[in-house]
């Protein structure tokens, strides 16, 4: 018999052998003595405020404790009951559990069923070992009476696990038991198999496994959690924290005192990490500092005060992001812009989410600024620049200059000139950073006020990237917020177009705007820069599809209606666009869609369009026409920009159009 089939039948004799043997149900109510109050609920107690966590309802104790403390070990732990150690169970807890730090994205409930199965299974067979289960039902059977192994062998005969008397047997001709026969009956009085799935049920002891996998921060002095976060940005194991434990005691301080600052430690030599100024300013703003590793690639971090001190003013969530990205010039571009403005009223999400939103952008937008500025300064000829040349100029055999174009590889050439030319001059420098500066601020701004009514607790959830995390649909229930209503928050809309205010639709238009070195105005806004970039983004799809129907239709040729280059018709004059050329030349002088739209349809014969033009040179309009059966039928008459025309010219065309047909059947 299969022994899936086999474990309901076992719990079912278990039950009965427990019913008629003493024994046996003392084994089974020992086990009940230590497991009796054992829930999910129970099974992780923490005490905050002692730093300790109380497991399987107070059986096993883990208790943290801070470097500065006299025990030698951060972490003491107490698996031992009566006298004797869970081994198994210990190597579970310290092991094989991993608390998340960084990815906060639901774990599988797979691998929690797993887990928690493994976590009730190491737990029941250490209760079983420890009341010496095995032990004393083989006792049991060494002294089993005759009556009781004729009763046990028909529970089991009926119950099909074997099929003859097995245990008279061995008490009346002492045959030897088959090793299965004693290994089933060790175990058959266990809780596992007494109780089955009812004890411990594994949804709730689920819930409490995955509850307990994201409460580091709970049982763990903070500071010390603050140092495993960062050093282990996704998850770690008690075991991992214990050989952590040297770093802790390096970093304990710096966590205490600059909880906010200590993500830069990842970037700086671990000899110097126990100098009291390892966290300074100074170390951020001179290139002679010492306490940078090799990655951190150039240095200073920053040239100027103002941009330190706008940094050691930010929360923990902007400073831990900037520590990872930092060694990119690209994203100390981006900090230097934002810290020529008051942030002090602006939410740290909001912060993190300019300065993401920018990261990449912010170096060629800064490269346009400062080459234009180079031409209009001259810096190329500046007493202080003997580094680099503007690519293209003449350059002596012996000139070992650079030649840099404005071109995002050559970002940090651009920032040393700027740095040579400058020499500390904040205003200099806030004068080249000026657009770039205001535009990071309309995108602040803007993010701010549409965010500005939703609780503290959604304000973690701004980019769609955190919108996988396991807390964010029950915030959302909490505050009665559907999914869709919190999205619809961060979209742009104008002129039949929708986009997020994270994509990069606004983003690729001003790297574009950038470059034609035109103003940014102190009072411009997200929502004006939007508008401009639906323009662009029509625009360049416009320039694209002409350039597509020029390559498709480069040698198109069709026949024309009209005989007449251009016709005169009741003091108006009518042009055929006959050609691709002239065609795509009414839609730029237009800015209309008849070459996007209506190009194909004319080389094929079913549409015809008119340059509609008064004497005077007044009024121009173009004039379409569907082409049936070698008559026309009016469709339209625009202005520029697609403006509708009158009623008294659509009646002219409309008679143009009479009059043409009747000269079209003229000439069949």
């Amino acid at each position: 018999m299969e022994q899936g089939r086999l474990v309901p039948q076992y719990q079912l004799v278990a039950k009965q052998l427990l019913r008629i043997s003493k024994s046996l149900n003392e084994i089974f109510q020992d086990q009940l003595n230590i497991a009796f109050d054992l829930n999910a609920q129970n099974m992780f107690r923490i005490d905050q405020e002692r730093h300790a966590v109380h497991v399987a309802n107070g059986l096993f104790q883990l208790k943290f404790y801070a470097p500065e403390s006299p025990l030698k070990s951060i972490l003491q732990c107490d698996f031992t009951y009566s006298g004797q150690k869970a081994e198994a169970f210990e190597e579970f807890i310290l092991h094989d559990l991993y608390f998340l730090t960084g990815d906060l994205k639901p774990q599988h409930s797979l691998f929690l069923r797993q887990k928690a199965q493994q976590l009730r299974q190491l737990l029941l067979e250490q209760i079983y070992v420890w009341v010496n289960g095995a032990e004393r039902i083989s006792t049991y059977l060494k002294y089993l009476r005759v009556d009781e192994a004729e009763i046990i062998d028909q529970l089991m005969m009926n119950a099909g696990i074997y099929h003859s008397k097995v245990l008279t047997d061995y008490v009346l001709n002492k045959t030897a038991l088959p090793a299965a026969i004693v290994q089933m009956l060790q175990q058959i009085c266990s809780i596992q198999v007494v109780c089955g799935d009812e004890f411990l049920a594994l949804q709730p002891l689920m819930e409490c496994l995955d509850e307990f996998c994201f409460s580091a921060s709970q049982f763990l002095p903070a500071a010390m959690y603050r140092i495993m976060a960062l050093s282990f940005e996704e998850r770690f194991n008690l075991n991992e924290l214990i050989e952590h434990q040297d770093d802790i005691q390096l970093l304990y301080r710096h966590a205490q005192e600059k909880a906010q600052l200590l993500g830069f430690v990842r970037l700086m030599r671990r000899e110097l990490w126990q100098r009291d100024d390892l966290l300074s300013k100074h170390n951020f703003l001179h290139a002679s500092s010492t306490v940078w590793q090799k990655k951190v690639a150039k240095l200073p971090l920053f040239d100027y005060p103002r941009t330190v001190n706008w940094l050691f003013k930010q929360s923990g969530d902007v400073l831990d992001w900037l520590s990872r990205h930092i060694q990119h010039s690209s994203v100390r571009v981006a900090v230097t812009a934002l810290s020529f403005l008051d942030t002090s009223q602006v939410h740290p999400q909001v912060i993190l989410a300019t300065l993401q939103y920018f990261q990449h952008s912010s170096a060629r937008m800064f490269i346009h600024s400062c080459h234009y500025f180079a031409m209009q300064e001259e810096w190329f000829k500046h007493e202080n620049n003997q580094s680099v040349v503007l690519k293209g100029q003449r350059q002596a055999l012996d000139d070992h200059r650079i030649a840099i174009s404005p071109s995002i590889l050559y970002l940090d050439e651009w920032m040393e000139l700027m740095r040579s030319v400058a020499k500390g001059n904040e205003q200099t420098v806030k004068k080249i950073y000026l657009r770039l500066s205001r535009v990071m601020q309309a995108y602040m701004l803007h993010l701010q006020k549409i965010t500005q009514a939703l609780p503290e607790d959604l304000m973690f959830y701004l980019r769609p990237d955190t919108h996988q995390n396991r807390d964010f649909y029950p915030v959302l229930q909490r505050y009665k917020m559907q999914l869709d209503a919190f999205r619809q928050i961060f979209y742009l809309r104008g002129r039949h177009t929708r986009v997020s205010v994270f994509d990069s639709y606004v983003r690729d238009y001003l790297v574009d705007y950038f470059s034609d070195n035109k103003t940014i105005l102190k009072s411009m806004t997200w929502m004006g820069l939007f508008h401009q970039a639906i323009h662009w983004h029509d625009q360049i799809q416009k320039q694209e599809i002409i350039a597509q129907l020029k390559k498709n239709y480069a040698e198109a040729v069709w026949q024309p209606l009209m005989v007449e280059k251009k016709t005169q018709f009741a003091g108006w004059s009518f042009e055929e666009l006959a050609d691709l050329d002239r065609i795509i030349e009414e839609s730029k002088r237009c800015h209309h869609c008849l070459a996007v739209s209506y190009a194909q349809r004319i080389m094929e014969g079913e549409y015809v369009a008119f340059h509609m033009a008064s004497k005077t040179g007044t009024h121009h309009m173009t004039l379409g026409c569907h082409l049936r059966e070698g008559q026309l039928l009016y469709d339209q008459l625009e202005y520029p920009h697609n403006q509708k025309a009158e009623y008294l010219f659509v009646n002219i065309a409309l008679q143009f159009i009479s009059w043409l047909n009747l000269q079209l059947i003229a000439f069949k």
